[in-house]
């Protein structure tokens, strides 16, 4: 496993962002959080590929929205790279650079995709747990980048559930996933991933850590190795993942959440 990540440039400050407070975002003190960020993860024994930063790009921090790496079910399958197209146009500056520095890092056959015209695709709309992967139909990602993403999940044994999106940013917003079988989030999460289909969070099947809707930014929890990574002002969620074993990592996050942003978005991860 390798976790690519890039530090905040100077333009974070512009970063898109429908939060009340985002003309707030102090770029001095994202840069300090990330790196905190970053050596919290490395403490917890994760390799990290570090991209230099994009100092015009305001959102290239949010490194999970540029590509989907999908690791083969089926055996004898090569691993899917689909690059997403942003529904924000200049965001599609970001997509290049972090393709180059991920594909030398994956098997020389892993294929490669691309979302093209009119469709749209950003990784914060992207849940995979075990063999399913939740697509999120948002403002962000539409019908036709959903199906591409879809149609190459489905090639290498995942069942893909397309999920409806409403008011909020991405579908990992409010719901993410800790291990193939738990899932935490919000009540609005669940309810997209029902809104997909029985069999897209079964009960029976599949864990759910139900948090409070005054609680948003604590469904959306990185889960590496382990180890659960998630913004320090959410005390059910880190109660929660502490009562089934999870080793807990608080980090001050406020300034990407000013950006609408959590631990998830700042991360793309290579197997």
């Amino acid at each position: 496993m390798l976790v690519i990540v890039r530090p905040p440039g100077t333009a974070f400050r512009d970063a898109i962002s429908n939060h009340p407070d985002r003309h707030r975002i102090d770029v001095s003190r994202a840069r300090a959080q990330h790196a905190a960020f970053c050596a919290a993860l490395e403490d917890a024994g994760l390799p990290l590929l570090r991209l230099p930063e994009e100092p015009d790009l305001p959102d290239a921090t949010f490194v999970s929205d540029s590509l989907v790496v999908l690791v083969p079910v089926l055996p004898d399958r090569p691993p899917v790279v689909v690059v997403a197209r942003p529904a924000v146009a200049p965001r599609r500056l970001e997509v290049d650079s972090v393709l180059r520095a991920a594909l030398p890092c994956l098997p020389a056959d892993t294929q490669v995709l691309r979302v093209e015209d009119p469709g749209t695709l950003e990784g914060g709309d992207v849940v995979v747990y075990g063999d399913r992967l939740a697509i999120g139909l948002s403002g962000r990602t539409n019908v036709l980048g959903a199906r591409v993403l879809a149609d190459a999940a489905r090639s290498l044994g995942y069942r893909p559930f397309l999920c409806p999106v409403a008011d909020r940013l991405h579908l990992a917003t409010a719901v993410t996933a800790l291990d193939p079988n738990t899932l935490i989030g919000t009540a609005a999460g669940f309810a997209s991933l029902d809104a997909a289909g029985t069999d897209a969070a079964p009960a029976g099947e599949i864990r759910r850590l139900l948090l409070p809707d005054d609680e948003l930014l604590g469904a959306n929890v990185l889960a590496l190795c382990g180890h659960a990574f998630l913004d320090s002002r959410n005390p059910t969620a880190a109660r929660l993942l502490r009562e089934i074993g999870m080793p807990v990592h608080e980090l001050e996050l406020d300034e990407f959440a000013l950006a609408d942003g959590g631990p998830t978005c700042l991360v793309n991860i290579l197997p």
